[in-house]
């Protein structure tokens, strides 16, 4: 017969199998312990019989120059493994089953008998799902057990001659221009799933995998049945909409695919043929809205339907038109698959005679992550969880099937109900969230114009705050904020601009505020005067308190001045008023998404409780001095200068020469007795670069995300280390975490004291431990909200429906998950996702990818021009970070050019200035001839594969057009003309002719270096002198 091509599903699974010969992903087995006396002949025989009657088992897949084509051998005769068990049979049976073919030259049917006894044996089968698919190993135990029994009984085969080769299934498969145009439309632009895992993704996904059995009592089926029934769904159509509700609530998304098997099968004669046949269709599931129960099923339904009519398409053929980036990290456009059989009758061995019972193995290995196949036995639902057991682990997958079984309890009473409400956390996992990790004390009832009165009877003498050589007593400082506050002709509630750089006049000033009953509204004189402008415009301040100096940066102003150098007399009669909780401390402004600032006010009572609750977590005494590096405008300046003094101790005031110098911070750390520091990574970067060490110091990091790298180089540098997390809308700081010795994973902790966070949905309902979610903040810490923005007020600030009752919350728009101990971890912005070339991309995740390579102490990763930008701060070479970033990212996430950095820049806050960043220069476009022997070699290989006129050393194979299948014909050119045996996967990970010339010359000086002196010259003149 003459060579066969292969039907499009074939050739990939023919790609993937040459990828790694010897993953055994897509073996299909089955075993069954016999009892009793066995006829081997017999069992021979029907073997043999099966073979011939089907074509598909005699098939062999040789490559032609790299290309696969199908040869059907003759029948021939069939080989019965015979075994002798001489340990655990199971091992035996596994090591049977996953024992690599050869696609060119075996018989890709394999069939073992293992003696156990005199009548006790196993008969294990295998075979590649090249030639078979699910319905074909029904059809194989099915006529087993037919031609078994007839020869055993010496009579002729009793099944009728086949009506259709499986010759003509290949021949006849056909592209579908309609369906294709349906699913690249369908599934455009559709997400990856990702659902939690227990342990870090590899970079390159694996197939180990692990099988989880469940089961589906029959009430519990025939209810579910029944309500589906009324819908108007059949049970898999019902099931798959609840499994896409079990998904969405474990990954927080609302956009995924789902595969699910098709027999393929469209002519009545073609069921009773082996082959294969089976072809994946997709679901994208759609959870848009928060619907119903019910609203999703019709929409599952008709989705269903929709796909079922363009099932033929194969897989392989879809993935190619859809031009998906190649992500070696998982499966390609869906990651999970769902299937139903309603009767599993025909999966099991029947010979006659013989008792059998289907015997489990330990093999699993599956292509996808996760896999849910759902078997009805008579009503029962067995549920089969096949699982990645490099993602995640078995308590996870039996949480995952109880919280299914759940679900489908809860379905049929609630299919009105929003699937937010169906899938919220109940019973003693939603009190967990509640309560359980919200368990901190009270919030604090002293105000801190109190704390500091009490301190100033304790310790009037006491050092309260310097700045260089400059001190002031706690009772100077007492002294000088009444006179101050005396000068100032403004009443409770009244809002003062304070204009001063960071200063001891400074700290006067905003203690002479409060003393008023006023708010202070914060100034950096060193803003853009427009700026400066619209503020004061904007919070409605009575008074500008400002010096001689900072004055000028506010021209042309109509609100009353007045300068701390040449204050006007005294008010008679002046007496500090009275200050409630309630009463507004600051009005703080930050930038707005619309380019609007808006002013937060934050109110004496959540600053009291900030202070109270950092200094229950740091241990504060009378002891601690603090440095204040941080500009007015930002808050954790107050938690600098305000803790000391609420605690007894001082504030060490950094004049602005030093607060941008860091070697004289480091000077100033060890001169001045500073035990505590506040910085953000990005400052404490500096601070490492400048040489701090000091095991005395009690380091604070906040303001930005910390990564993992400088978490422990400040772990070792100081003696202890809080990583702090906090809007400025719930007053500086609302969690922390004590990092320990080997910080690992960075997280950002749980809730400080009178402070409770939770992790909701879209919608506000809570989510499951571990799946991503938005951080809502509520407790005492919690803003008044936006001055004179009513409407962005309510939109950010919303009812606590889980606290007491009048609480609010604040959304803060980042994107965080429950770790299982309590504590949270920091995933990004939810609007620090880019979307570059059909990839949802978190930022954040490349960032600390970046920051994971050793050499590189800080990075931050923009999109320019459509490509991805990494900036760098560190000795890492930028091949070696792109290398290290290869290995554990897919390739869409690799950025495309690094440029290094002495620092990055920070606003006056200390907060990264992503503004400031530099422009990249624009590459070299010019072609790049290819240079040697190997470069040259590779691009002639490439030039003549893809039909090109001329290859650059710099061009990428899949950019090009090189898909999988020519990446195969590429390692078999290369293997031809050079001797150099390349795995498929190196095509994948050195993607230019440049980086595949280098493997190949370093294959080569392998070899060679390995050889004698005329070996090496045999193997290179047979080379043609090409080397």
């Amino acid at each position: 017969m003459n060579p066969l091509p292969l039907s499009a599903d074939q050739e990939r699974l023919w790609f993937l199998h040459h990828v790694d010969p010897g993953d055994p992903s897509f073996h299909l087995s089955h075993a069954a312990r016999l009892i009793g006396p066995i006829d081997v002949s017999a069992l021979t025989r029907a073997f043999q019989e099966i073979v011939t009657r089907h074509e598909a088992l005699r098939a062999r897949f040789p490559a032609v120059d790299g290309s696969p084509s199908q040869v059907i051998d003759p029948p021939g005769d069939f080989e019965l493994e015979t075994l002798t068990c001489e340990g655990p049979v199971d091992a035996l049976v596994d090591e049977f089953v996953t024992r690599p073919f050869d696609l060119a030259r075996d018989r890709l049917l394999r069939v073992a008998l293992i003696r156990l006894g005199p009548e006790e044996h196993v008969l294990g089968l295998v075979a590649h799902h090249i030639v078979c698919d699910g319905r074909s190993i029904g059809i194989l135990l099915s006529e087993l057990s037919v031609l078994y029994e007839a020869f055993h009984k010496s009579e002729p085969s009793p099944l009728s001659p086949l009506q259709v080769r499986w010759a003509d299934f290949v021949r006849a498969e056909t592209a579908d221009g309609e369906s294709l145009a349906y699913w690249k439309d369908q599934l455009a632009d559709v997400p990856p799933l990702r659902v939690p895992t227990d342990h870090p993704r590899p970079a390159v996904a694996g197939t180990r995998s692990a099988l989880y059995p469940y089961t589906i009592r029959r009430p519990l089926a025939a209810r579910f049945s029944a309500f589906a029934a009324v819908a108007r769904c059949t049970p898999f159509m019902a099931l798959m909409a609840a499994y896409q509700v079990l998904l969405a609530a474990n990954s927080g998304q609302h956009d995924f695919c789902v595969g699910f098997p098709t027999a393929g099968r469209d002519r009545p004669e073609d069921d009773q043929l082996i082959g294969y046949f089976a072809n994946i269709a997709v679901l994208r599931a759609d959870l848009s809205g928060d619907p119903t129960f019910l609203e999703l099923m019709h929409r599952t339904r008709s989705r269903l339907m929709t796909a079922l009519r363009h099932r033929k398409l194969p897989l392989e053929r879809l993935l190619t038109a859809l031009d998906i980036e190649r992500d070696l990290s998982r499966p390609p456009l869906f990651q999970t698959t769902f299937g139903m059989t309603y009767d599993a009758s025909d999966q099991a061995i029947r010979l006659a005679g013989l008792q059998t019972d289907w015997l489990e193995t330990g093999f699993t290995h599956s292509p996808y992550e996760l896999k849910l196949d759902i078997f009805d036995h008579g009503g029962e639902w067995l549920m089969m969880l096949v699982y990645n057991r490099d993602l995640f682990d078995e308590s996870t997958i039996d949480r995952f099937a109880r919280d299914f079984e759940s679900l489908l309890s809860r379905i049929p009473d609630n299919p009105q109900v929003r699937l937010s409400q169906l899938t919220a956390p109940s019973g003693r996992e939603r009190d967990q969230l509640i309560d359980e990790w919200n368990r901190a004390a009270p919030p604090a009832r002293t105000l801190f114009p109190d704390l500091f009165r009490a301190q100033v009877g304790l310790r009037p003498d006491a050092t309260a705050v310097s700045c260089g050589p400059v001190r002031l007593s706690y009772a100077e400082l007492d002294r000088r904020a009444d006179e101050l506050a005396a000068q100032l002709d403004v009443r409770p509630g009244d809002r003062v601009a304070v204009c001063l750089p960071r200063s001891i006049e400074a700290l006067v000033a905003l203690l002479a505020v409060q003393r008023t009953g006023a708010a202070y509204v914060p100034l950096d004189p060193g803003y853009p005067a427009a700026r400066l402008a619209f503020v004061l415009a904007d919070c409605g301040a009575s008074l500008v308190l400002a010096s001689s100096e900072t004055v000028t940066a506010l021209p042309g102003h109509p609100v009353p001045t007045v300068l701390i150098d040449n204050p006007p007399p005294a008010r008679p009669g002046f007496t500090r008023a009275g200050v409630r909780g309630a009463d507004a401390a600051y009005v703080l402004y930050t930038s707005g998404s619309t380019g609007r600032p808006k002013g937060v006010v934050v109110p004496h009572a959540a600053l009291a409780n900030l202070l109270a609750a950092m200094r229950d977590l740091i241990g504060a005494t009378p002891q601690d001095v603090w440095l204040a590096l941080t500009s007015l405008s930002f808050d954790i300046s107050a938690l600098e200068l305000y803790l000391p003094l609420a605690t007894g101790g001082r504030a060490e005031i950094a004049n602005a020469d030093i607060a941008t110098d860091g070697f004289q911070q480091v000077h100033l750390i060890q001169q001045a007795g500073i035990t505590h520091v506040q910085a953000t990574p990005s400052g404490w970067l500096m601070l490492l670069e400048c040489g701090l060490y000091d095991p005395e110091l009690t380091a604070l990091v906040g303001g930005e995300a910390l990564g993992g790298e400088l978490a422990s180089r400040l772990r070792t540098a100081a003696g202890r280390l809080f990583n702090v997390y906090g809007p400025t809308e719930t007053t500086i700081w609302s969690t922390a975490w004590p990092v320990p010795a080997s910080p690992g994973e960075v997280r950002i902790g749980g809730p400080i004291r009178g402070t409770q966070v939770y992790v909701v949905s879209d919608h506000l309902e809570l989510v499951r431990q571990g799946v991503p979610g938005e951080l809502v903040i509520g407790g005492a810490g919690v803003a008044h909200g936006y001055l004179e923005r009513p409407g962005l007020t309510a939109e950010r600030f919303v009812p606590d429906p889980y606290g007491s009752a009048g609480g609010r919350l604040y959304r803060t728009g980042d994107r965080v998950r429950w770790h299982d101990d309590g504590s949270l971890e920091f995933l990004g912005r939810a609007d620090n996702q880019v979307k570059l070339r059909g990839h949802r991309i978190e930022l954040g995740e490349i960032e600390a990818a970046c920051e994971a390579v050793p050499g590189v102490a800080a990075a931050v990763v923009a999109v320019h021009d459509e490509n991805l930008i990494a900036y760098l701060v560190g000795d890492a070479d930028s091949d070696g970070v792109r290398a290290a970033l290869a290995e554990r990212l897919p390739a869409y996430l690799v950025p495309a050019r690094f440029i290094r950095l002495e620092a990055l820049p920070l606003t006056p806050n200390g907060k990264l200035d992503r503004r400031a960043l530099p422009a990249p220069q624009a590459p070299e476009t010019r072609f790049v001839a290819p240079s040697g022997d190997a470069e040259e070699l590779v691009a002639d290989i490439w030039r003549e594969l893809l039909d090109l006129e001329r290859v650059s050393a710099a061009d990428d194979f899949f950019r090009l057009g090189g898909h999988s299948l020519l990446a195969v014909r590429v390692t078999a050119r290369l293997r031809a003309i050079a001797g150099v045996e390349l795995p498929i996967m190196t095509m994948f990970t050195h993607r230019t002719v440049a980086e595949l010339a280098t493997v190949v010359e370093e294959r080569l000086l392998k070899e060679l270096s390995e050889l004698s002196d005329e070996e090496a010259e045999r193997l290179l003149d047979s080379h043609g002198g090409k080397f």
